[in-house]
């Protein structure tokens, strides 16, 4: 059910399953050429670049370590052939006491060698591990404290998404890189040089023929990361891309929700992942096709090894015929280590690629600060700022923003800045707080230049508040204190200030209050009574305060201003406004239009001025007068809603069960995509076959010892090899590639299934902290790539030595009974292990999953960087990261034991099965049960049955791993949507294909959210909204007006009562079909990263390009467009950074507008008539003409009627408009 939420073309669909996987390697990469800020992988040095002096010494010595166990293999191999010289020469083993107890006294030894090998080896893992953990951790810290130091609105930084990979998949790939992975590279170049030395002592005629063997597997295995890196690389930048894509749709859900865009966001995702499917498999080829090569060239020495040693035995220059087993084991085993490479070489290889990246952030802190020693502090000064012929351009924008900007602003001073959207205001804010610099001119603060002066302590000394408040995932006091020493009186005074303490008080928790992601659970208006209060709290001699009071009702802004005025006595203070009542106190009103004052003087003084600029936006805003920025809710008829403020709740633990998931795992995960699955499950049998077939040779070569016509068998047995050695690199190059294709692609079906279904969840699953936007984000960036061992040559690499294991185990049954009941116990043994190992690392796994909130932590980072350090709080963030990781390690420390235990087994257990299978198989000898030939060849398919243990050690690890990960992944998949939406088919109404009139009408609504069912938010509400009618929603901050939205857009479903339009139920009209005639202009509109086409298009793609251009003239934006170098497709950035406040406005007015242009005609106030409109408004200038206002307070409508009628009733509504009277 799972696989039918892929989205997927039709002609993919028709291609099938090999045609697709064929084109991969003869159709070019539509970006085939990388980018020219592509960064060169790091050298294999630099990626100890954070390791301190202790993990340093750790890792010297899991090196030494891991050469001592790289020598026990050789010496184990030795020990084989010294015990095989005594079956060969032995002429009647029945009843020799005297060869049993020989025997016993050497299989002994394979004892020693098992304890020690296991101990030595789980050392050096658990250290190896450990050091790459702690690396991890440290590089984690210090890429946020990086991120931290760089300036925020750099146009070379990268998307938050992009930020959070690198932190997160890209520190993983790191991890791997300078993990065990380097611990395998020295055991195999240990058990290289320590088994050539030893089968040179052995006879050095026989290892000169095959010591060649070594340094060619070496050569082929350095070639792999040296042919691959390109693609490596193509496919790290790629995964940045889709990361980057999903964090920005989940993390705005609401907004893409509202219009429709899931299917848009999800295709742009899914086509993310495909462009990388390509480098992927290209890259997966090449290492496949080197580890093909690796057996066959393996093969061959290892025949003409056998060949000649056999000769030599026979012939008199070897001595032992277990010599002759010893040389070449020792020797080929020595080079087969380096066939193994392949796959950690890669890891190094990606380690360096994405370590690039990860220390190209890191290094990119300006040396500003490396030297603060020369910098003036500027406390004493006396906040004296003059600008001196300023000017300002974006590097993506031919037109200046500013342009020769001059005024001075003396101590305690107030300013206001004001003008058109895109005029320079929030530019000028931007280069007193010092997040740009000015291309010509000088900013002075007292007569020095503004550079002179200590950075973060020119910030602590001033108070911003901004028109898009940023809160954190925190107490209310902790947003308020942020790490600084505020007592609890400094805070509530702070906050009486800022009208907030009243509303603080009557939250469930107090001060103590946690607040979502952003904030969400408080309303716009309270939202920025906080940041009012974060602001003012410190008491800064420098206030900056741009639409401070926006999101705030009239009465609370009238409170609140009086507050910041009385504030700003004796501060200097910079304000930037288009509510013209909030700036009347100032000392001196600047008006500024492209970038250049061109009025300045007293508010009452421009007033005055006929036919001045000032004046005229005075009138504009009186109640008289109609505003032309009135934001609408349009039905398809028509209905256009301008919401303040958004609003969640966190919901308890206890309505999980409404949220189904799916159970699933590691085995669920391999048959996501059922035929791939059983295609590489064959291709992995097929490679099963070449350990039996080698046990078996390597038995006929001790029948040709042991007999002395032995050419004939020598000969089929060389011929059997050859034949085995084209096999098994034919298979192995299929097999690798293929199953490279089918896990790339499983894990994207499964990552867009993931998001697929993200899209399409409720919203009421996203306010649960445990599936909030930031912890889903993260999971889906985070997840994949360790999930990725299940579908990929690891799962490979375990299933076909599962497979070998079964067929060698039936082999032994046949040959003796009794010993192979060891192997028996050997599987069953492996398995036991393997469940009570999971079992553990899972426990200790999904510990450090509840515990690691450092990703979510990370995104608020990164998402607010310009908040955080306009308060100058980029310690307290870094403290509450680091202390995060270090919560991590306790269960970190399980895992690693689990997993080093696993290790430890693996590199192991052959010593024990030798011990085992010869201790016990002896006595069956020397009893006569079995003769000597029989005895060998249940010892040695013992022996290749411990060896596919060797084979899987570092596979079965990595799964252990992954079965967390996969499980986590199904958790986000819900597995009744398709369900839902067949039930939802037969019962719901498409209102696309009726004939509406646009009447809007709410039948006694209710809300509580599903947190606090016994608080009502809308308490027995009633309306309706008539055909070409309008109606105003006013009230208090946090009065339920912006419920009302949450519920007509369908977020969630009313309590009691009914919504409906033209007499339809809500309850019946399809989600997707209502929002399509709804469009939602939010007051903090959000647009995503793309051209600012792309963003107007959202959810309705379909529309042409001149219907775009009609819909940004309607809504004053078609001329700041067109002034843009790229026009249309000029890249807003990510949420839209690029753009001033107003022109984001506008964007999202025409995103609304595009959805039904043909109604549509002159501009926005034109485009009402004749349309059902609901606005929701603090500024009562742009309601006056509406049909019907309506004033919510508690939940309630307490006034109704029109304006005229309101105001002779002298109520709450007459209050309102008097307090917003400019004259």
């Amino acid at each position: 059910a799972t696989t039918s939420l892929l989205i997927e073309n039709d002609v993919n669909r028709r291609e099938g399953f090999f045609t697709r996987f064929l084109n991969l390697f003869y159709k070019s990469d539509e970006n085939d050429e990388l980018d020219a800020s592509t960064l060169k992988p790091v050298s294999f040095l630099e990626l100890f670049r954070f390791a301190s002096r202790k993990e340093r010494l750790g890792i010297g010595v899991a090196i030494f370590l891991s050469i001592v166990v790289g020598m026990c293999t050789p010496a184990h191999i030795y020990l084989c052939g010294v015990i095989t010289t005594l079956y060969v020469d032995v002429k009647e083993p029945k009843g020799n006491l005297e060869f049993l107890h020989h025997i016993w006294r050497l299989s002994s030894l394979y004892g020693v060698f098992f304890l020690f090998t296991f101990i030595v080896g789980y050392v050096e893992n658990w250290l190896h591990v450990w050091a790459a953990e702690r690396i991890a951790q440290r590089v984690r810290s210090e890429f946020v404290a990086s991120v931290l130091a760089r300036e925020a609105f750099n146009d070379d930084e990268a998307s938050t998404g992009e930020l959070s990979n690198r932190l997160s998949s890209n520190v993983d790939r790191l991890k791997d890189g300078i993990g065990d992975n380097i611990g395998t590279f020295v055991r195999s170049m240990s058990m290289f040089v320590s088994g050539s030395l030893l089968s040179f002592y052995l006879d050095w005629r026989t290892s000169l023929l095959l010591i060649w063997s070594g340094p060619i597997c070496l050569l082929n295995s350095t070639l792999i990361p040296l042919l691959s890196s390109t693609e490596s690389a193509k496919v790290v930048r790629l995964s940045d891309e889709a990361n980057g894509i999903s964090e920005e749709a989940i993390l705005n859900i609401k907004t893409v929700a509202s219009c429709n865009g899931e299917k848009t966001m999800i295709e742009r995702y899914r086509s993310s992942l495909l462009s990388s499917l390509g480098p992927a498999v290209r890259c997966g080829f090449v290492t496949a096709l080197f580890d093909a090569i690796a057996p066959t060239i393996h093969y061959v020495f290892h025949i003409i090894g056998v060949w000649y040693g056999t000769i030599s035995y026979h012939s008199g220059r070897i001595e032992g015929a277990g010599t002759v087993f010893a040389v070449v084991g020792v020797a080929m085993g020595s080079a087969s280590s380096f066939t193994r490479l392949g796959p950690h070489l890669m890891a190094v290889m990606k380690a360096r690629a994405a370590a690039a990246k990860i220390y190209h952030t890191i290094d990119s802190r300006p040396s500003e600060d490396e030297d603060p020693i020369e910098k003036l502090d500027p406390s004493n000064s006396e906040i004296a700022i003059r600008f001196k012929n300023v000017s300002y351009a974006f590097p993506s924008r031919s037109q200046p923003v500013l342009q020769s900007l001059s005024f001075d602003l003396s101590p305690g001073e107030s300013l206001a800045l004001v003008g058109k959207s895109g005029c320079g205001k929030s530019t000028t804010l931007k280069l007193i707080t010092r997040f740009l610099s000015a291309d010509c001119g000088r900013i002075l603060l007292d007569d020095q230049p503004l550079e002179r002066y200590d950075k973060k302590k020119w910030r602590r000394m001033m108070g911003v508040v901004s028109q898009e408040p940023a809160l954190f995932h925190a107490s209310i006091r902790d947003n308020i204190c942020l790490g600084r020493p505020f007592t609890d009186e400094e805070v509530e005074r702070a906050c009486r200030i800022a009208y907030a303490h009243d509303f603080i008080l009557g939250l469930d928790e107090g001060y103590f209050t946690l607040l979502g992601s952003s904030g969400v659970s408080l309303s716009g208006g309270q939202k920025q009574r906080i940041a009012i209060a974060r602001a003012i709290v410190s008491n800064p001699r420098l206030l900056l305060l741009d639409e401070a009071t926006s999101a705030l009702d009239t009465k609370s802004e009238r409170i609140v201003q009086e507050a910041l005025d009385s504030a700003s006595q004796g501060r200097t203070t910079i304000v930037v406004a288009h509510r013209l009542s909030t700036i009347k106190n100032v000392n001196r009103v600047v008006v500024m239009e492209e970038g250049q004052i061109v009025e300045s003087g007293g508010y009452d003084e421009l007033t005055r001025r006929p036919n001045g600029i000032f004046a005229g936006m005075v009138a504009a805003q009186e109640i008289h007068r109609t505003d032309e920025g009135q934001k609408r809710v349009e039905t398809e008829k028509k209905a256009e809603i301008d919401c303040e403020e958004k609003r969640r709740t966190i919901l308890d633990e206890s309505d999980q069960a409404q949220f189904p998931i799916t159970v699933k795992g590691a085995f669920s995960l391999y048959f996501f995509n059922v035929p791939r699955a059983i295609i590489t499950t064959t291709l992995s049998l097929l490679r099963g076959i070449e350990l039996p077939l080698l046990a078996l040779s390597y038995f006929f070569v001790f029948s040709s010892l042991k007999e002395r016509d032995y050419e004939s068998q020598l000969f089929w047995v060389t011929i059997g090899t050859v034949v085995l050695a084209v096999y098994t690199g034919i298979v192995i190059l299929i097999s690798q590639t293929v199953h490279t294709y089918a896990g790339e692609s499983t894990m994207r079906d499964i990552r867009i299934a993931c998001f697929t279904s993200l899209m399409r969840r409720p919203m009421a699953y996203f306010d649960r902290r445990e599936t909030s936007p930031a912890a889903c984000s993260v999971l889906l960036s985070q997840q994949p790539p360790m999930a990725m061992a299940i579908v990929s040559n690891s799962m490979s690499n375990v299933l076909e030595n599962l497979f070998s294991g079964c067929v060698i185990a039936v082999m032994t049954f046949f040959v003796c009974i009794p010993n192979a009941f060891v192997g028996l116990a050997y599987i069953v043994i492996f398995f036991v292990t393997f469940a009570v190992v999971e079992h553990f690392s899972d426990k200790a796994y999904n510990e450090v999953v509840e515990i690691d909130n450092s990703g979510e932590l990370a995104m608020e980072i990164f998402d607010n960087v310009a908040t955080i350090q306009q308060l100058s709080v980029e310690s307290n963030f870094e403290q509450r990261f680091d202390a995060i990781q270090m919560r991590r390690r306790q269960p970190l420390a399980t895992k690693i034991r689990c997993l080093s235990m696993v290790h430890a087994i693996n590199e192991s257990e052959c010593m024990l099965l030798d011990f085992m299978a010869t201790t016990i198989g002896i006595y069956f000898v020397y009893t006569g049960l079995i003769d000597i030939k029989q005895m060998y060849a249940t010892e040695l398919f013992i022996a290749f049955l411990g060896g596919t243990a060797i084979a899987m050690s570092d596979s079965w690890k990595e799964i252990i791993s992954a079965s967390s990960a996969a499980r986590l992944l199904f958790k986000m998949i819900d597995p009744t949507i398709n369900k839902k939406n067949q039930e939802k088919d037969g019962e719901l109404i498409d209102n696309t294909h009726l004939s509406l009139r646009g009447y809007v009408r709410a039948d006694s609504v209710s809300f509580a959210y599903p947190s606090r069912p016994h608080n009502l938010i809308l308490n027995g509400i009633s309306f309706g909204v008539g055909e070409g009618q309008s109606l105003a929603l006013v009230g208090l901050s946090g009065g339920g007006k912006s419920t009302v939205v949450n519920l007509l857009e369908k977020f969630y479903n009313p309590t009691q009562g009914q919504l409906s339009l033209d007499d339809i139920p809500f309850a019946s009209i399809p989600s997707s079909s209502l929002r399509s005639t709804i469009a939602l202009v939010s007051q903090e509109p959000v647009l995503f990263r793309g051209s600012i086409i792309d963003n107007v298009r959202l959810g309705v793609e379909d529309v042409s390009e001149e219907e775009v251009r009609e819909a940004c003239r309607m809504a004053n934006a078609h001329d700041f467009i067109q002034s843009f170098p790229e026009g249309y497709s000029t890249p807003v950035g990510e949420k839209g950074r690029s753009l001033s406040g107003g022109q984001k406005q506008r964007i999202a007015i025409t995103r609304a507008l595009v959805r039904n242009p043909r109604v549509v005609r002159e501009a926005l106030l034109t485009s009402a008539r004749g349309r059902t409109s609901i606005t929701i408004a603090h500024r009562l200038d742009t309601i006056r003409h509406c049909d019907e206002i309506c004033f919510i307070d508690e939940g309630r409508i307490v006034e109704r009627g029109g304006h005229d009628e309101l105001m002779q009733m002298r109520g709450r509504y007459a209050e309102m408009v008097q307090h917003q009277r400019l004259s």
